[in-house]
Formats: structure tokens, C-alpha cells, sequence
């Protein structure tokens, strides 16, 4: 099979196994903070208030810790192994709402935290074996936008099982004079019976992924180097503090702070907000469905774009992703009750909540999220040669150090607070980001002339 051939079947194969994994992960993302509200009202000492917001925090630290660890597994195994393994940890995840409580809920997170950075890692490592440096950002948005459907097909798990648990879905429970969407015990099992089936068929597809790698792959360039422990950490800690890694560290904090909102902040809103909550039981399903039009429609966007213009994949791509983020933000904060973030409430916005706001931001999310996703791989690729794996990993701890900040603030931040911080990050990462680039093109420049020096 020609390399160009090989390339687009693993791209095609890689995108529809992440699909799987991530039905289970971004539903379960989507409502866990109102599933497990809904918990605590039912028996306030199984599970402690805000626990959404307080499990994702701890996820993202756990993700943070094992980004030492985590090179360390690819040292030993193949990264399309990490990523099985990473498939079942996320299964873990799921599991455990099947019974909610307090240690089970948060050990789960903890799991969660290292199948993240597991995934994260293992499939960016996997990713440049059959991809070269030309084909990279094309390959990755394109994965993505496959992987997106995961947000369709949970989307219609969750209008069955809120179809077939009708009357919890109109049980909109009252707290005092506010009102919020409900999800019964019943509901929450059935729901993530679904989603721990797609987790494990996600496992089984990464299982007979192929390892042949292509000619002048990103692999070749940035070979892995097997380590001691000592050395592993030693080095990932190098990583972290290397200039060039520094550099982008704003543009690595925005990417958490936007993550946490799309996957977690803004969906919570939708839920906690009495307005949209009787008009729209279904409301999270319309959201999914809408943010993976953005995600396909930015694959296919990207790809063109890529093969037109060079080096697409640097400034071109993130000046997108940066307006489009602003432009999601400024919509969001206009249409959403500004309590909604931090608990149920039945005020209005500045403009009427309506569904039609609701899927014009998840479709900038999602596209959002394809081209930053995007830009990050091809971004990563580059700071440190034969440090790939590492890279990513420090790129993934300043990720979760981001979100992990803002989801364990979230309880009492507004909207509006939300958009000031997320607004500010934007603007900052994209005013640091030209000039980061600049050293990352003219260290590369001298290694180029240095190879044309005659020995």
C-alpha cells in the first residue's frame, strides 16, 4: 500500500476508534455536573455539593502529575497499546456512575486524569508515525472532524434515554424558586450503560490499529528515547522549563481554560438555567449535534487550506482559532443567564436564551476546537527535536494546570467572569504567540544551514 493510501486509512481508522472512546467521554463531561447535583439532592451524604466542577478539577491534576509518568508507559509499549490501555481507564470512568459516591466518584476521576494525558500522549506519538510534516495538520484535523460524529451518536443516546425516562426529563426539580434539568437514578445508569459500551468498543479498534510507519514520517524526526525513571522525570521536568516551551506557555493555558468550557462550563449553564430547561429537555443533544458540525466543517476547511498555503498549520491556523474564540465567548456571555455557571437560576440574559444562540456557540466551539486541537499537534511537533512525547506532555500539564484553576473556581464564578478571564487569556496568547514562533522558524533556519555546512 502507497504511503499517501496508508495515510488516509489510518486517518480514517485512528479517527473512528477516538469517536468511540470519546462518546462515552464527552456526554459523561457534558452533564456530569447537573447528573451529579441531581445525586446529592437525592442523599446530600453520598456525594457532596458541586462535585461536577470539583471532580473535573481533580482529573485535570491527576492529568498533570502523570504527564511524568506517562512518557515512562511509551517507553515499554507501543503507543497504540497506551492507547488501549487508555481506552479502558476511560471505561473506569463511566463505571462509576453506575454508583455515585464520593471515593468511588473522585477515584474515578483520578483514573480519568491518567487515561487523559495516556490518550493525549500515546495518540500524538501514534499520529506522526504515519504522518510527515506536510500532511500533519491535515491528518489531525481530519481525525478530528471523524472523531466529532462521537458527539451525533451521543447526542442520539441521550434523546433515547431521556425519550424513555420522559417523565424524569419534564421533572424539572425545584430549589427553592429555581429550577433546573433533573437526571433520575434510572436515567444516569441507563445512560452510562450506553457509554461504557462504547468505551470498550473503542478498546478492541485500538487494539488492531496498524504499526508500519510512512516514509520521512514526524516520527523519524523526533526519534524516542528510552529512559531510566530518573532520566524520564529529569527530562519531562527539562521539558517543562524549556525555553521554547516557555514561550508558548500562554497559548497552552488558553487551550485548558477554552477545553474546560466547551466540554464542561458552558454545558452546565444550558442545564442549570430554568429558562432553557423547561423549553428544551433534549437541549444537550442539540448541543452535541451542532458543535460536531462546527468540528467536521473545520476538518474539511483545514484540509484545503493546509495543501494551499505553507506552514498553514502555525500562524494562519491559530489567528482562526483565536477569532473564532473571542467571537464564541462574546455570543455566550449575551445569551446565557450569568448564574448559570455556578447553579440553578431562573434569570434571563442580556439577550433572550434561546436554542438557536445555544447551537450557534457550539458550532464555533466545535470549530474551535478542531482547528486549536490542530494547531497544538502541528505546534508540539516542532519546540523540542527528539522529544516529541515529552512535549506533548508538558503541552498537556500546562493544559490541566489551566483547567484545573478555573474548574475548581467555578462555583463561584458568573458568566461574564468566565468571559473576562477567557477573553484576556485569547488576547494575550495570540499577542505572545507570533513572537514565539519567530524563535521556534529561526532555530530551525540554523539547523538547516548548519546540514549544508560542509564538514
Amino acid at each position: 500500500m502507497k504511503d499517501s493510501t496508508y495515510q488516509h486509512v489510518c486517518t480514517v481508522v485512528v479517527g473512528v476508534a477516538t469517536m468511540f472512546r470519546f462518546v462515552g467521554y464527552d456526554m459523561a463531561t457534558f452533564i456530569v455536573t447537573s447528573v451529579v447535583h441531581s445525586a446529592h439532592l437525592r442523599d446530600p451524604t453520598a456525594i457532596i455539593d458541586n462535585a461536577g466542577y470539583y471532580g473535573q478539577a481533580v482529573k485535570e491534576v491527576a492529568s498533570c502529575l502523570s504527564t511524568f509518568i506517562v512518557p515512562i508507559v511509551l517507553n515499554y509499549i507501543k503507543p497504540k497499546w497506551a492507547l488501549v490501555i487508555g481506552s479502558g481507564l476511560f471505561a473506569v470512568y463511566v463505571g462509576a456512575f453506575f454508583y455515585i459516591n464520593n471515593y468511588l466518584y473522585f477515584f474515578a476521576n483520578i483514573t480519568l486524569g491518567i487515561a487523559f494525558t495516556l490518550n493525549y500522549t500515546a495518540f500524538s506519538t501514534y499520529q506522526m508515525q504515519f504522518s510527515t510534516r506536510k500532511t500533519l495538520a491535515r491528518n489531525s484535523a481530519l481525525v478530528w472532524g471523524i472523531a466529532s460524529v462521537s458527539l451525533v451518536v451521543g447526542g442520539a443516546v441521550y434523546i433515547f434515554v431521556t425519550s424513555s425516562h420522559s417523565e424524569t426529563a419534564n421533572e424539572i426539580i425545584a430549589m427553592g424558586e429555581q429550577q433546573y434539568r433533573y437526571y433520575s437514578e434510572g436515567e444516569t445508569r441507563m445512560m452510562c450503560g450506553f457509554l461504557f459500551a462504547f468505551c470498550i468498543i473503542s478498546l478492541v479498534m485500538h487494539a488492531v490499529f496498524p504499526n508500519r510507519e510512512v516514509e520521512n514520517s514526524v516520527a523519524s524526526e523526533n526519534p524516542h528515547e528510552k529512559l531510566t525513571l530518573r532520566k524520564q522525570v529529569g527530562a519531562i521536568t527539562s521539558v517543562l522549563v524549556n525555553p521554547y516551551i516557555l514561550m508558548f506557555i500562554p497559548r497552552f493555558l488558553n487551550h485548558g481554560l477554552f477545553f474546560s468550557f466547551y466540554i464542561n462550563i458552558y454545558p452546565t449553564s444550558l442545564q442549570f438555567s430554568t429558562i432553557l430547561a423547561n423549553r428544551h429537555p433534549m437541549l444537550t443533544a442539540y448541543y452535541a449535534f451542532a458543535m460536531c458540525a462546527g468540528t467536521t466543517v473545520c476538518g474539511f476547511v483545514i484540509a484545503p487550506l493546509n495543501k494551499a498555503f505553507h506552514d498553514f498549520g502555525l500562524r494562519p491556523l491559530y489567528y482562526i482559532t483565536m477569532g473564532i474564540q473571542i467571537a464564541t465567548y462574546v455570543v455566550a456571555v449575551l445569551t446565557v443567564p450569568n448564574r448559570s455557571t455556578a447553579e440553578p437560576t431562573g434569570e434571563s440574559a442580556f439577550l433572550e436564551p434561546h436554542l438557536m444562540w445555544v447551537c450557534l456557540v457550539a458550532f464555533l466551539l466545535g470549530f474551535g476546537d478542531s482547528a486549536n486541537t490542530a494547531s497544538n499537534t502541528v505546534i508540539c511537533s516542532r519546540l523540542v527535536p527528539g522529544r516529541a512525547s515529552h512535549t506533548y506532555s508538558a503541552a498537556r500539564f500546562y493544559i490541566g494546570i489551566a483547567a484545573a484553576l478555573i474548574f475548581f473556581c467555578s462555583p463561584l464564578l458568573t458568566m461574564k467572569l468566565h468571559a473576562i478571564i477567557l477573553i484576556s487569556t485569547t488576547i494575550l496568547s495570540a499577542a505572545t504567540f507570533n513572537l514565539a514562533v519567530k524563535q521556534v522558524e529561526k532555530r530551525e533556519e540554523q539547523e538547516r544551514n548548519e546540514k549544508k555546512q560542509p564538514l
